[in-house]
């Protein structure tokens, strides 16, 4: 690979790497708007033979919290692992994610 090319690459990645946490945040509220469904399929099959008032909180719980907090608990660690990655590879592996996601989601009938 010539040197400039190299170069570029890397300069690309180090563009990247002061907005690891941003990306990251993207990553998890992208996969929670794709699986939430399911999430909520799963929840919602499990309290389905409880009283009206428990299945409402457990929602209410459940989208309130629960998703904010898997966001603020889940987006430390894919940054971490982000972080991880050396500026050559760091877009590559963004653009990766991004588009693996981006698939599930027309899959699911999301897009």
């Amino acid at each position: 690979m010539p040197d400039f090319l190299y170069q570029l690459l890397l300069d690309w990645g180090s563009f990247f790497r002061p907005y690891v946490r941003d990306i990251a945040l993207a990553m998890v509220a992208t996969c929670l708007v794709v699986f939430g469904d399911d999430l909520n399929r799963f929840v919602r099959r499990q309290i389905a033979h409880m009283h009206f008032i428990w299945r409402t909180s457990i929602f209410i719980l459940l989208c309130a919290f629960g998703y904010g907090a898997l966001t603020i608990f889940l987006t430390p660690l894919v940054a971490g692992q982000l972080g991880r990655i050396g500026n050559l590879w760091l877009p590559w592996v963004c653009l990766g994610i991004f588009t693996l996601l981006g698939i599930l989601a027309q899959r699911k009938r999301q897009l």
